[in-house]
Order: C-alpha cells, then structure tokens, then sequence
C-alpha cells in the first residue's frame, strides 16, 4: 500500500508536465472522420517512403563514391530518424496533430531536397556527415507523420481502434510498392529527379492534404454498422491492392513504359477512391413516410451509440504519457517489441541475401517475388490482425494477438533453422506474417492498455522499440555474424552458404521464446483491462467499490 501510494504520487507529479486527454469532439463536416481518414492514409504514402532508400541510394553511392559501410550508416541513420520520434510526440501531444503533421512534411520535404540538390546540384561535395543529417531528417518526417496520423485516426475512431489500426497501417505496408510503381512509370532510371519528386511531393501533401485534415477532424457520425461496412470496404480494396502489387512485382521484368503507365493511373484510381468513403446515403426524415419500426430501429442505434461513446470517455486505465513509463506493463510490452521487430527487421533488411545463402546457389531470377511476397504478407497481417481482433473484441482480448504475432516470427525463425532449400520461403513468410501482425495491433494495445491521454507521445515510445531491435538483432548480430562468414567465400562478396546466417536464426528463435513468455504474461496481467463491466454495471456500484476495485488493479502494475 506505500509504494503504491508512493507511485501515485510521483505519476501525478510527473503527469502534470504533460497535456490533457487525446479528446475528439465531434465534426463541423458531415462525414469529417471519413475526410481526415482518406487525407491521412494520402499522408502515410509519404511516411511510406522511408523504405524506398533502395530506388535511389545506389546514384548516392555512386556520386560519392561510398563504401557499403558509409552506406548502411545513411540508411541507419534514416530508419533511427523514423523510429525514434519521441520529441515529435511530445509537440503533437502539446500543439496537436496537425502541427505533427505539418511538421513531418516539413521535415521529409527539407530531407529529401537537401539530398536532391546534394546529388544533382554539388555532386560529390556535401560531407558526408550533412548526408547522414539529411537521411536522418527525412526519417524523422516519416516517423512523424505516421506518429500524428495513427493519434488522429484513433481519436476520431476511438471505438473501432483495430478497424482504423489494421487499414492505416497495412496501406503503410503498400506504400513501398506504390513508390516503387511511381519511380519505374515516371523517373527510371533517373534517380536524382526521382528525389526532387519526393522533396515536391512532401510540400504538396502539407498544403493540399493537412488542411483538410484541419477542417474536418472530428469523432465519427455514423451508425455502428455503417462504419464497420465501409472499413470492410477499404480492407478488401487494400487486400486486393497488395495481390495486384504482388502480380506487379513477379512480371516487372515483363511490363512495358506504356504498361508501367497503365499501372500508375490506375494506383491514382486507387488512392483517389479513398475520398469516396465519406459519401453516405441521406437519411429520411422522421416525420416523412417512416414506419414507427423504423423510428424504433434509429432510436436503438442512438442507444447504442451513445452507450459506446460512454464506454470510451470512461476507460478502464487513464495515464498520462510519463505516468505511463512508471508502469511494469510498459516494460513487458516494449521487452516483447524490441525482440519480435527487432528480430522481423532483421529478416526484411537480409531477405535477398538470406535466399541464395540457403538455397546454396545464385537466386537472381526469383529474388524479387521472394522479397514482394514478404511484403505482401506483412501488409495483410497488419490489415488482419487489426481487423480480426476489432471483431473478436470482446470475446478475445487484443493482447493475445501479440502473443500470436510473436509466435509467428519465432516459428519462423526455426523453420529456417531446422528446414532445407523447401522451407526457406515458408519461414520466410511466416517472419513476415507475423512481423506485420506487431503493427496491426501495437497502435491499439497502447491506447487501450494506457489510454488516449498523450497518445502521441505514449506510440512515439513504443515505436522506439523498433529502432533498439534494430540495432540489437541487425546490427548487432546478423550483420557481423554475416560479414565473419562471407569474407572467406570465393563467391564473396555474396554467400551461397547458410552459415552465414545459421547463427542469426539461432538468436532470434532462441529471443522469441521469453519474448513469448512475456507477452502471454502480460496478456494474463492486463486481462482486467479488456474485461471491464458495461456502463450499467459502472453505474449502479457505489463510488467507494469502484475505487476499491480501480486501487486493487493497479496496485499490482508497479513495482
């Protein structure tokens, strides 16, 4: 009782330096979440372009002469700049998401123009500690803006997390193949220009798509099976989108300048669809020719909306963003994180190189179906796993999904361990799968397990475990173990031996089992979170049980 006491009182102290409550009010727009939703997952194009390094580094390296240390140093230097947004969501959580928003595009749009001008303008002159400054800038902006857009989104549709989560994360995932298409139709092989585009590109997105995201921010109007049918809409588009991404990456070898023409208007399509998702049907009025079964049916629909917005304005556990960081949940959650995307990461960053290494010969000709169906695979598990446990809510408590997410990447890593040449693709895709079910789910857990208070600042922490894993299961232990075993090969510098990543899969499998461990303890633990009593229930317990019952549950999440 006096420790918790103790933490109590320090969590108020350091809750005050924060701000209030991630609280939306509702639009002055009709239809204004669907119009901030459809101008956010635009934005996320631009945060997506964090893994298009590969489309234009090599006209870097060349310019500049690089060794493939220097080079590995920008692309470092760009994925910390994208995980480790810790200030950006500290000032969104002060000034609110559209500055965040506004800030990202400004920070993408400075990174990617001083890396245009630094290649086409002074080739060759830039030092290259500016460089690795640009590359960790227009990372930032990515970070940034997905930081501000995932605040928003859940804000807006803060009873349909896992719906809004899975759709603005799995069309993240298809950001790379969509600036891949973009770069082939209209830039190949011009890389310099290609950066220019993306300079214009981040300006653009801030003045044309924040304003609007300004203008019609707000909670969602709509009756709970509308909104559930439209997000069922976007996830087939978006699910039908990732196949045809994939078709394009298996034939890229096959498709024409007039074809790749082809395949980017109709991405514009695509992305322009989005727009529609505000349309709605106009609601007759009551007193036109409506049944009084129809009146009884909107009054129902009332009812339930209203009972579900008091659910959320009155949530299980509400800390702020430093409170939060007092918390053992916190630290089990980001042990599970930094290990499971650690460890995914290191399979994405080494795909290519991972496939002839245990096929034991060159893979030149099906390198890159391999490296496309990992994505494709990690794009649907966000869109899944997001969309999945928002419909087993209440049945099935979000956090297992983790568990489920992390036991995908671990069995993964030991079937390409313990598996031949045949395995290699199936462990592959499993590591993908599951590496991308983290991402349909972590946005949402954070806000459920700690509250919208801060949100910004509480998944700009969280992301940050992606970045530590990075270097602990990439950087760390996959890059030296590879570079210890290739030097000696003849076929150096590629590696047609599985010993050159044997160890690493050893690693990871070995890491994922505590990192299982935990998530299944902190999904036991925080089970009284995803279990909380309906509003009727809350209503008629006295004030002194509620608090009896709130002290009894936290007591337990400190050390």
């Amino acid at each position: 009782q006096e420790a918790h006491e103790f933490w109590s009182s320090r969590r108020d102290l350091l809750g005050a330096a924060m701000g209030g409550l991630m609280e939306a009010q509702p639009s002055m727009v009709r239809g204004g979440a669907w119009w901030t939703l459809a101008s956010s997952l635009s934005l996320m194009l631009l945060a997506g372009t964090i893994y298009g390094f590969g489309a234009w580094s090599p006209a870097l390296r060349d310019a500049y002469s690089m060794d493939q240390d220097t080079l590995d140093l920008l692309a470092v230097a760009s994925h910390i700049g994208n995980y480790v947004v810790v200030d950006s969501g500290m000032l969104t959580a002060k000034f609110g998401t559209v500055f965040g928003m506004c800030l990202g595009c400004a920070y993408a749009c400075i990174g990617y123009s001083f890396l245009w001008f630094s290649l086409s303008i002074v080739p060759g002159q830039v030092p290259t500690a500016l460089l690795v400054a640009a590359c960790w800038l227009f990372g930032h902006g990515c970070g940034t803006i997905d930081n501000a857009v995932m605040t928003q989104a859940l804000a807006d549709f803060k009873d349909y997390r896992g719906y809004a989560t899975g759709c603005i994360k799995a069309y993240f995932g298809l950001a790379t193949a969509t600036v891949s298409i973009i770069y082939e139709a209209v830039f190949r092989p011009d890389k310099s220009n290609f950066l220019l585009f993306l300079g214009i590109y981040s300006a653009v997105a801030g003045v044309s798509l924040v304003p609007v995201v300004a203008k019609t921010k707000g909670l969602v109007d709509e009756a709970s099976r509308t909104v559930e049918r439209k997000f069922r809409i976007l996830a087939f588009g978006l699910m039908s989108f990732a196949i045809y991404f994939f078709v394009i990456q298996i034939l890229r070898d096959m498709i024409s300048s007039t074809g790749w023409m082809m395949i980017l208007v109709s991405v514009g399509v695509g992305m322009a669809s989005l727009f529609l998702l505000p349309i709605r049907k106009r609601r007759r009025s009551i007193n036109d020719d409506t049944s009084e079964e129809d009146v009884e049916k909107w009054s129902d629909i009332s009812r339930l909306t209203a009972q579900a917005a008091s659910v959320a304005a009155n949530p299980p556990r509400e800390v702020t963003g430093l409170q939060m960081l007092t918390y053992v949940d916190f630290w089990m959650f980001m042990f599970v994180c930094v290990i499971a995307q650690g460890c995914g990461l290191a399979l994405l960053s080494n795909a290519a190189q991972i496939l002839p290494a245990l096929s034991g010969k060159e893979m030149d000709s099906v390198q890159t179906p391999f490296v496309a169906a990992i994505a494709v695979f990690n794009s649907l598990a966000r869109l899944c796993f997001g969309m999945l446990s928002e419909l087993l809510r209440g049945k099935v408590p979000r956090s297992w999904f983790l568990v489920a997410a992390v036991c995908f990447i671990t069995i993964g890593f030991a079937v390409l361990r313990l598996g031949g040449e045949a395995m290699v693709w199936w462990g592959a895709l499993l590591i993908g799968f599951g590496y991308g079910g983290l991402w349909g789910v972590q946005p949402a857990m954070v806000s459920e397990l700690f509250g919208l208070s801060d949100f910004s600042f509480k998944y700009s922490c969280s992301a940050a475990a992606a970045a530590v894993g990075s270097l602990i299961f990439n950087e760390g232990f996959a890059g030296p173990i590879f570079e210890k075993n290739v030097k000696d090969r003849p076929e150096f510098p590629n590696c047609y031996d599985r010993s050159c990543f044997d160890q690493t899969f050893v690693v990871a499998a070995s890491c994922g089992i505590p990192a299982i461990i935990v998530a299944v303890m902190l999904a036991i633990k925080t089970h009284w979170v995803y279990a909380a009593p309906p509003p009727e229930e809350n209503e008629s317990a006295s004030d002194e049980e509620d608090e009896a019952t709130t002290d009894s549950n936290e007591s337990t999440d400190h050390e």
